[in-house]
């Protein structure tokens, strides 16, 4: 039985949380901790798997609580319940938060949130997973430049100047960033030359998806693990991936580019594994007529999506985008009800490969009755078409 520990300034706020999810008490063993303070004496009593806590409290807010528990209990799902939506309060949860919920929240989606999140946390922690991963020699660590970004954004008055700060410090990752900017992907009508240009015309949280996108292709390229042509099919691919999710997503359109240009991660880490050996299973799944993540689960034990979650979440990328790299190909297996973002990451990848011959060995089929379940199977000849408008671009 999962522990969860609620956290708010208010008894009444509290008692009705209390009520409200008295349901699922045989769910989870469920705590309810006036303020931050008697939070953390909680937490010295026994571990928690997830900690909910409002963002605004007197003496310790939010974000000081959640930033104390990341510090003394990493392994806690921690989880923002608030109802000041605020940019600045938003800001300053993000680098100790695995999720933001707004109050008012409706105990279904709670539930929902919380038992996903937990459920990504443990399959983080699976023996096969683990011993997969183990055996990359270098793993890519995460971007110096995607962390000072995060702390800086984390701050009050953040300026575009703070960012432009921050990224011109790696010169190389600069001269990455503006051929991404002036590729055909975002159409610019004129060519872009300075970063505080690319960075005003991107925007904040598609800046972090590139950084750490360039940040992964790039140690993969220094690794000597997978060839530069294969590599550059992996980062094409994924782009398109990435502003095709973004199109469709029905919410949390920059999450769904960043889940769009991190989905394939665990392919690389695989590759920097075992070259021959991921090709071997290429080539298994090419003649058994499967898909690449079966062939996969059936002589590794996991997926490449389930391994780039792993590593996302070792980032401290939120759970929703690893989440949606986790299930991208198998949507339905993480129980959502509605057009979430692993089922628009899903849609993206399949229909893009569909229309890439480069990349057949990967091919997937569409999951028709999940599509239909979610409301959405109407809307795929559209998307296909969007896709098939998209692929006739030039690439550069």
């Amino acid at each position: 039985m999962k522990r969860v520990l609620f956290v708010d300034d208010e008894p009444a706020l509290l008692a009705g949380l209390r009520d409200r999810l008295r349901k699922h008490r045989r769910e989870w063993d469920m705590v309810f901790a006036l303020g931050g303070e008697a939070a953390l004496a909680e937490c010295a009593r026994g571990a928690f798997d997830v900690v909910v806590s409002d963002m605004r409290m007197p003496e310790m807010d939010g974000a000081t609580l959640l930033g104390r528990i990341q510090k003394e209990y990493p392994s806690t799902v921690r989880i923002v319940l608030s109802g000041h939506a605020e940019r600045a309060a938003v800001m300053r949860a993000l680098p100790v938060a695995h999720q933001y919920l707004s109050k008012p929240c409706d105990v279904e989606t709670l539930r929902s949130v919380i038992s996903r999140a937990c459920a990504l946390r443990d399959l983080m922690n699976d023996a096969a997973l683990r011993s997969v991963v183990g055996r990359v020699d270098r793993l890519p660590s995460v971007s110096a430049i995607y962390t000072d970004l995060t702390t800086v954004l984390a701050r009050d008055a953040a300026s575009i100047d703070d960012v432009v700060r921050v990224v011109e410090r790696d010169p190389a990752m600069c001269l990455k960033l503006l051929q991404i900017v002036n590729s055909a992907f975002f159409g610019l009508p004129r060519r872009v030359s300075a970063m505080r240009e690319a960075i005003s015309y991107l925007g904040i949280e598609l800046l972090k998806s590139l950084v750490l996108a360039a940040q992964i292709f790039s140690s993969a390229e220094g690794a000597g693990g997978p060839d530069a042509g294969w590599l550059s099919a992996v980062q094409r691919h994924s782009m398109k991936v990435g502003r095709v999710t973004r199109a469709i997503a029905a919410q949390d359109r920059e999450d769904a580019f960043m889940a769009g240009m991190l989905h394939d991660v665990g392919m690389i880490l695989l590759a920097l594994t075992d070259r021959a050996r991921v090709s071997d299973i290429v080539e298994s799944a090419r003649s058994g007529g499967v898909p690449c993540h079966v062939a996969e689960r059936e002589r590794l034990g996991v997926t490449h999506a389930e391994v780039g979650a792993y590593i996302l979440g070792t980032w401290g990328v939120p759970f929703v985008i690893a989440e949606a790299v986790a299930g991208h190909h198998e949507p339905a297996n993480l129980g959502g009800s509605c057009f979430d973002l692993a089922t628009a990451l899903h849609v993206a990848e399949c229909l893009v490969t569909e229309h890439d011959e480069r990349a057949g060995d990967r091919l997937a089929p569409l999951d028709l009755e999940h599509l239909e379940k979610v409301g959405a199977l109407g809307l795929v000849p559209a998307w296909r078409e969007q896709v098939r408008r998209l692929n006739e671009e030039p690439e550069n």
